[in-house]
């Protein structure tokens, strides 16, 4: 009797194909990043229009500038007689105080109501204790705009100045903005600014 002769099936052993290892591997090391990114993205857009709470001045601003203050501040420039309006806003770390003035003012009279104006501000906001920044604190940034009518900005008429004091300026920015090449204007009322902060300084 003939024997069969079995056949053992030898199993073919699978080579790992590393191309394609490789590509697996990169396209998992780009997701990884890529899915971080659009949730970081998502997460932004879906935050549009919330409120962001806390806020960076929470540690400056001491002392803080309260609303009787400003109802103060406008109730005293609104007094004067060639002020016409008067806004006041406080955002964040800027005090904004626009002062719409008479369309007739003259230079002269300008020049008298932007000091009576800017010691109306110290007298209720004191300058070094608002305005400068102590060892503690950073503190406001003043803006005093003082105009006659944006409408006349193309007339002789047209009077427009501009006071800026952050709490790091030793002494305010002045500028004539509607007749920028009057130095003579701006130094003078600069003096006599300065004249009332050294008395504020010595109590007077």
């Amino acid at each position: 009797m003939t024997q069969k002769k079995t056949t053992v099936k030898k199993r073919k052993i699978s080579k790992i194909h590393w191309p394609t290892v490789v590509l697996i591997l990169s396209l998992v090391l780009i997701a990884i990043p890529t899915v971080a990114i659009g949730k970081v993205l998502y997460d932004a857009f879906a935050a549009t229009g919330t409120p962001l709470f806390g806020n960076r001045y929470d540690l400056d601003l001491d002392p803080k500038i309260t609303s009787e203050q400003l109802t103060e501040l406008e109730s005293k420039i609104s007094a004067e007689a060639l002020v016409d309006n008067v806004k006041i806003t406080l955002i964040s770390a800027s005090l904004r105080v626009n002062v719409d003035v008479d369309d007739e003012i003259t230079l002269e009279q300008l020049t008298t109501l932007a000091t009576t104006l800017y010691s109306h501000v110290s007298s209720v906001l004191p300058v070094n204790t608002y305005f400068k920044m102590n060892e503690t604190s950073k503190m406001y940034d003043l803006e005093l705009h003082i105009y006659n009518n944006l409408e006349l900005k193309n007339e002789d008429s047209y009077k427009y100045l501009i006071f800026l004091l952050n709490s790091v300026m030793e002494e305010p920015l002045i500028q004539l903005v509607s007749d920028p090449k009057n130095p003579e204007f701006v130094e003078e009322l600069y003096n006599r600014l300065k004249d009332d902060v050294d008395e504020e300084d010595n109590g007077g």
